[in-house]
């Protein structure tokens, strides 16, 4: 038996020799036939070549002279890169990687046929996204836009019926399991709700011209005027005009439907803050975290007035990380899906989106120096995350495309490279381009606790208080100190950028903390994380007992509560603090005309002060009553004004002596002196019916 077994070893280790000795190379002329497969060989690759260049070519041909086109030229380019790597492929020996593309195109397939009807989904979903796009490039402008956004909205809850799977949970176990803690937060985004909704439309009193503005758009989506959602107007996404538009056919053109999606989108960060911060540390983290979004006077002031979006930036970058850092925990598709059609949805409605999409993969590239197997584990989930983000922006994308110069607007005119301030400015002071951009940063950084909280607020303090100022400082630092772990990562990648991107690149960042309000979660997180290593660290001296344990954090959450709706509902929110005294003027002479109506004809006599044409909020106020404005100081009775028109006039105290002119033309009116804060603000005159 042993000599069979050394036989047939040996028998087959010949064999295994045979195929090396006959690939030897023969030494001699080459048989015709191995001559004619020699040259039929280098033919293919000369074609293969040509065909690649050709298309090349052509492409480049539609990127030059064919501009409106551009979507051909990258077809002809990718079917260039298609035939140029089937060359390369003949003429060299796979390397590594195409054996794990030829590997990894084998996983796919395998996926395709395990679970067909995902696959199916996928694919569509990949059609409807490119018909939405083929369908908005081919529109014409003033149509309606309904199919185009049906479409869209298919396309990707098509994408996400393939991959979202929502668990199975038993919630009366679940309830009885963390019902001190759905208590607590139920409560926090209670607090928050009444802290943002009571009186929002008249706290603060006045709106300003940018909410003008916005509302003013909103006001057209009603009428018709605006019908394009996927389009940019002033850097906001149109999709929000829309929600903002539907509110007011719901509730009534009015200032509180004006400011109705920051209060909820406000309220609904408390909750969102809750959950990321429980899911990278622990309860009381989660706690404090929340709780200083809940009652921040910065974040209650932007969340009651509606200026450049940038509270929806924070709540939907929020939930952005959590479902993406969760789904990577987890090794979730459904949560990477879902992350990858939140931050996509966010294009649409304002700028924040931008910054995250090209921080999370930086992000994910440090993961793979510092964790590497949690990037390699997730490899399937973050091609589904890019998916979803393609689906859903793809109509965004071509906007961008398109009209790159209204989708960069507010970069470009805010920008410090883009709008050449820095340049200018260089060359204006004799510095150097990098130390004026170091001193932006600091002022960046600095709007966080040391510079008021101005543009939009006119606020006397920073983004915090005194006390979370002073332990924001220390949790920033325990954080870069820990910056190898994924959570810190993510937390210094979040804060750094917004403050890089959203601060020291835009022009005057020392007020303009509003510009990177959706670092706020992140600040918060350092603070909670500050104060709960104080405790950890500073209490394993003292005896263990629930007082010591509960009670610095009670004093700590009551004291920021305190300092901070001291700081806006009576410091602040009693004063005409808000905007400047011509925005002022200008959102009193709109409320005043609103509350007339439209049978009055307005008249302003509050030159040199430029009102009329310059504050949109007039023209939302007033429901778009045409002005006149009468510059010139009145030296007798306006006789070129109809007599028997309903009107009314409004005068600056400074201008308050020309009203006996009117008076004596309009003989029997009512004569109202309108008040700011005890501050004589206009002199109204309304004329007599009839």
């Amino acid at each position: 038996m042993a000599s069979k077994k050394k036989s047939s070893s040996k028998s087959s280790s010949t064999k295994d020799d045979l195929p090396a000795m006959e690939e030897e190379p023969k030494v001699g002329k080459p048989s015709g036939k191995e001559t004619i497969s020699s040259d039929m060989e280098s033919r293919i690759k000369l074609a293969l070549a040509l065909a690649a260049l050709g298309l090349a070519l052509i492409g480049q041909f539609y990127f030059s002279f064919m501009r409106d086109n551009m979507v051909d030229g990258v077809f002809f380019f990718i079917a260039a890169i298609v035939v140029f790597i089937f060359l390369i492929r003949r003429s060299e020996d796979p390397s590594d990687v195409e054996k794990k593309v030829a590997t990894a195109t084998h996983q796919i397939l395998d996926q395709i046929r395990a679970q067909p009807l995902k696959s199916v989904l996928v694919a569509l979903s990949f059609g409807l996204a490119y018909t939405t796009v083929r369908l908005l490039r081919a529109k014409p402008g003033p149509g309606s836009y309904w199919d185009v956004f049906i479409l869209w909205v298919i396309s990707f809850m098509v994408y996400a019926a393939a991959f979202v799977r929502i668990p199975r949970i038993d919630l009366k176990v679940w309830f009885r399991t963390n019902r001190f803690e759905v208590i607590t937060v139920s409560a926090l985004t209670l607090i928050a709700g009444l802290l943002r909704f009571v009186a929002l439309g008249k706290v603060p009193n006045i709106i300003s011209g940018d909410e003008g503005v916005l509302g003013s758009l909103a006001v057209q989506v009603l009428k018709g005027e605006l019908n394009n959602m996927m389009s940019t107007v002033y850097g906001n996404s149109s999709v929000f005009l829309f929600i903002m538009a539907g509110l007011m056919k719901l509730f009534g053109i009015n200032t509180t439907t004006l400011r109705f999606s920051s209060a909820f989108s406000g309220t609904l960060t408390v909750p969102i803050v809750y959950l990321l911060a429980r899911r990278l540390f622990n309860a009381r983290v989660a706690l404090i975290a929340a709780s200083i979004i809940t009652v921040s006077s910065f974040h209650l002031h932007f969340s009651r007035i509606i200026v450049a979006t940038s509270i929806q930036d924070v709540l939907f970058v929020t939930l952005t990380f959590y479902l993406f850092l969760t789904g990577l925990e987890q090794r979730s598709s459904t949560r990477l899906a879902l992350s990858g059609l939140v931050i996509g949805f966010e294009l649409y409605i304002y700028m924040g989106a931008r910054l995250v999409i090209v921080l999370l993969p930086i992000y994910v590239i440090a993961l793979w120096i510092t964790n590497r197997d949690l990037v390699k584990d997730n490899l399937g989930n973050l091609i589904i995350f890019v998916g979803a983000l393609l689906v859903i922006s793809a109509p965004m994308m071509l906007w961008a495309i398109d009209h790159t110069d209204e989708f960069m607007a507010r970069a470009n005119q805010l920008g410090v490279i883009q709008s050449g301030w820095l340049s200018n400015e260089a060359e204006a002071t004799g510095k150097s381009q990098l130390s004026i951009f170091i001193d932006l940063f600091r002022q960046a950084f600095l709007t966080v606790n040391y510079y008021p909280s101005y543009a939009f607020h006119f606020s006397k303090l920073p983004m915090l208080d005194f006390v979370t100022g002073a332990v924001f400082i220390l949790g920033l630092a325990y954080s870069l100190y820990h910056v190898g772990d994924r959570r810190h990562l993510l937390l210094n990648g979040w804060f750094w950028s917004g403050v890089l991107v959203g601060g020291a690149m835009v022009v005057i960042p020392n007020k303009s903390a509003y510009r990177i309000m959706m670092v706020l979660p992140a600040v918060s997180l350092f603070i909670a994380v500050a104060w709960d290593k104080l405790l950890e660290f500073g209490s394993r001296a003292l005896p263990e007992n629930q007082i010591i344990r509960i009670g610095p954090t009670a004093l700590f959450i009551a004291l920021f509560t305190i300092l901070n709706l001291k700081a806006y509902f009576v410091d602040y929110a009693t004063t005409c603090d808000y905007e400047g005294a011509n925005t002022r003027l200008a959102s009193y002479i709109g409320s005043y005309i609103g509350d007339l109506g439209t049978d009055y004809e307005p008249y302003l006599l509050t030159a040199p002060r430029e009102i009329s044409g310059v504050y949109r909020s007039i023209d939302f106020l007033s429901g778009n009553v045409p002005l006149n404005d009468i510059k010139e100081p009145l030296t007798g009775p306006p006789t070129y004004i109809n007599v028997h028109r309903q009107t009314v006039f409004f005068f600056t105290p400074q201008r308050e002596n020309e009203l006996k002119y009117v008076r004596d033309y309009f003989p029997g009116g009512k004569v109202d002196r309108v008040f700011d804060c005890e501050e004589l603000m206009m002199i109204v005159y309304v004329t007599p019916d009839g």
